[in-house]
Order: C-alpha cells, then sequence, then structure tokens
C-alpha cells in the first residue's frame, strides 16, 4: 500500500464531479446543474463522468465577484 509522506500536501484534483464542485462553491448540486446548463459553468464528460475543472469553478468565483462590484 502506497503512502503519502507527512511533509508532502495530497495531490489536488484537476476537474470535480458536480456533487464536489458543489461543495467547493458552497452550492446546491442543483445549482450546479443549472449553472453548467445554462452555460455559466464549463464542464466536460469523460466517459459517463461530468467533470468540471478547478479553473473553471476559478472563473466562475471571479466573475460573481465581479458582478457584486
Amino acid at each position: 500500500m502506497h503512502q503519502v509522506a507527512p511533509d508532502k500536501p495530497p495531490i489536488q484534483p484537476l476537474a470535480h464531479s458536480p456533487d464536489r464542485a458543489a461543495q467547493r462553491l458552497g452550492i446546491s448540486t442543483r445549482a450546479v446543474y443549472s449553472h453548467i446548463a445554462s452555460g455559466e459553468l464549463r464542464s466536460f464528460k469523460d466517459g459517463k463522468r461530468r467533470l468540471i475543472p478547478d479553473t473553471e469553478l476559478q472563473r466562475y468565483i471571479a466573475r460573481r465577484m465581479a458582478e457584486a462590484a
């Protein structure tokens, strides 16, 4: 079994499932799917899985902050 060395941080995923994206954004999974459907959040399919790139979550937050300013 491979263990992570205590001095190294865990590797963070580059893309997230809608459930994980919702947790990261602090919104519901339903809202994530709504944002995907409206084009506000870009995503892609890998086989049967829907994934949202971490960079897209960052862009989404930046756009929301700009709208709030």
